[in-house]
């Protein structure tokens, strides 16, 4: 009977306690959430740098908005019965999260590597680390809320430093299509880098021309009705969103164009400076209505049969690969080592003083208020200006040496400023190897003359400029910008043989 009877023994009480899970088991849960946003903001360390540091200039109204969004998230998400987002650290391989973020990154790398536009991948850092958070948080949560990454994506970079990425590039590409526009018309035009030059006049195609707050505004639009009416991100989606872009862009160099044939082709700069903003709206008012009208043919989103964070949509890929969860983390680690590679700094611009030949007499003169104001925001610009003379020709000359494109701006702009109308902007070729555009000046007065030369090229166009920092194939470059103090002809000997010795000078010292 007593073999039947529990009996106490008298073993020591050890000092385990009763739950046996050591706390170390619980902290690797996290690891590989942990190891996996570590290595996605190493792959994005300069993005976050570069927004970090512009968030303090960003304006008062910016901030709101994006204040605005995070509590119209939470309130919307409440106000719609939804439960609160789940973040579970045991991470789940979804498909369109996980193709977010790595397409994300690597098109941040490639872009980084063929021309760096901040704002461009501060976006896709945006859109990446939002995919991020897809494989931690429920997928019908996730979903819904794209639509507002999409909105912080496109307002956080794209702030007071708007144009000093894609605000440039965009006005030249604006004032060649509308000098395209003015040549269908049979209206004598040519653009210059972002102005137009008429017979009778000139038009700057302005900040407010470029279109980038126009798509800006237009893109904010799409997202937040894509949002509001709960619509389907597809296919079908995006077909609107190019829609919306084209209608915009082409509402833009309407717009310019338009304003342009007032201003100078009609005489009328005071009506075409009433039209501006209002043209501006218009036209992004008519988009942007079309636009909802082919979204209302978007289906509306659908929530999936899920329950929690954890649960298992046909959406989830690898789910049963034990190596699948340290595949993708080193896959975001190599692509953190190929950000870090692609960061290496090329070498500063170093180019050897000019030295003109001994016919020419020449003396340092120092840059004037304007220029040193613009070129000191590039500490690596080599600006070199002087007064000449050589023979018959008396003048001034600056030359401006650097590695980015976004360095340089039309001499006709310094010239407008300076007081000195622009009459008339013509492309000639100098010599054999200088095509460069000659300018008429203050009622036809002076004359002057610029392009822009790398050791093996040599243009007047300021897209082959940019162009060259895709193609990495002509790094420095440098512009030649001549002012002379009287009314010349290009095809004077005299100046054909002065720009062939500036040429070659400049040539030799690349």
């Amino acid at each position: 009977m007593s073999s039947g009877i529990m009996q106490r023994t008298n073993i020591t009480d050890s000092a385990i306690p009763d739950s046996v899970t050591p706390h170390p088991a619980v902290n690797l849960v996290w690891l590989a959430p942990f190891l996996l946003a570590l290595a996605w903001f190493w792959a994005n360390i300069s993005a976050v740098k570069w927004l970090l540091s512009s968030f303090v200039e960003i304006p008062t109204l910016y901030k709101i908005v994006i204040g605005f969004l995070i509590v119209a998230l939470v309130v919307r998400s409440i106000g719609n019965g939804d439960r609160p987002p789940e973040f579970s650290p045991n991470f789940v391989l979804r498909r369109d999260p996980l193709l977010l973020m790595l397409g994300a990154g690597i098109c941040s790398i490639a872009l980084q590597y063929i021309i760096d536009i901040k704002q461009v991948t501060v976006l896709l850092f945006i859109l990446g680390t939002y995919g991020l958070c897809g494989l931690l948080v429920e997928p019908n949560f996730w979903r819904k809320n794209l639509p507002v990454a999409g909105l912080l994506a496109c307002i956080l970079p794209f702030n007071s430093q708007l144009n000093s990425g894609l605000g440039l590039p965009a006005r030249v590409l604006t004032a060649q299509v509308v000098e395209q526009l003015l040549s269908m018309l049979h209206i004598g035009a040519i653009s210059s880098y972002d102005i137009i030059v008429l017979e009778n006049g000139i038009a700057h195609v302005d900040v407010p021309c470029s279109g980038i707050k126009t798509l800006l505004v237009g893109t904010l639009f799409l997202l937040a009705a894509t949002w509001l009416e709960g619509r389907k991100l597809s296919l079908r989606w995006l077909a609107v969103g190019a829609a919306n872009l084209l209608m915009l862009v082409c509402a833009n160099a309407a717009r310019v164009a338009v304003l342009v044939l007032v201003s100078e082709v009609f005489n009328q700069p005071n009506l075409a400076q009433i039209m501006h903003v209002p043209l501006g709206i218009v036209g992004l008012v008519c988009a942007s209505f079309v636009t909802w009208l082919m979204l209302q043919r978007v289906p509306k989103f659908q929530p999936e049969k899920t329950s929690g964070v954890s649960a298992k949509p046909n959406s989830e890929i690898l789910q049963n690969h034990p190596l699948a969860k340290p595949g993708i983390i080193a896959a975001v680690a190599v692509l953190a080592v190929m950000a870090q590679l692609s960061h290496v700094e090329t070498p500063k611009m170093a180019i050897a003083p000019l030295r003109l030949p001994e016919y020419i007499k020449s003396e340092s003169i120092p840059l004037n208020a304007s220029e040193q104001k613009f070129f000191g925001n590039y500490p690596d610009t080599q600006t070199q200006k002087i007064r000449f003379v050589a023979g018959n020709l008396r003048g001034s000359m600056l030359t401006v040496a650097s590695t980015s494109w976004q360095t340089y701006h039309a001499p006709e702009l310094c010239f407008v400023a300076s007081g000195i109308p622009v009459n008339r902007i013509e492309k000639k070729q100098l010599t054999p190897s200088v095509t460069a555009r000659w300018l008429s000046l203050k009622n036809n007065q002076l004359s002057a003359v610029y392009w822009l030369q790398s050791a093996q090229l040599t243009t007047d166009n300021f897209m082959s400029r940019i162009g060259s920092d895709l193609t990495h194939k002509n790094h420095n470059w440098v512009l030649v910008s001549i002012l002379f103090d009287s009314s010349l002809q290009a095809e004077n000997h005299e100046v054909k043989e002065f720009a062939s010795n500036v040429y070659t000078t400049v040539k030799q010292s690349l």
